[in-house]
């Protein structure tokens, strides 16, 4: 089963997004706990512990996202599959169609 995580990041007015994808084995896996597992072991390795000092003892989604290998996933069973960094934003509200479009002789 895929489940699909939206990290937001708020800076003022410019939002950013990364959206995480991960292979899980049922609909009521606790995916959240299982990144924290895997993100905390990582973080238990040189290479993490490095990470989690140099951002002044913070290790995020974005952190988990680029550093954290598959098999610490799969050790909580669960896979990390490709991610989207968003570079658009849009309103969710935003209309997409215009009325007089719909109108217009298409033959």
């Amino acid at each position: 089963m895929i489940r699909t995580v939206v990290a937001i990041e708020r800076d003022g007015l410019d939002i950013r997004t990364l959206t995480l994808q991960f292979d899980v084995p049922s609909e009521d896996f606790d995916l959240i706990t299982a990144v924290r597992k895997a993100a905390t072991d990582y973080c238990k390795t040189e290479q993490g512990r490095r990470i989690f000092d140099y951002n002044c003892s913070c290790f995020n989604w974005a952190d988990f996202d680029t550093a954290v290998p598959q098999e610490f996933c799969e050790r909580y069973g669960f896979k990390k599959l490709n991610t989207v960094l968003s570079d658009i934003v849009v309103d969710l509200d935003e209309q997409l169609v215009d009325e007089f479009e719909l109108e217009e002789d298409n033959s």
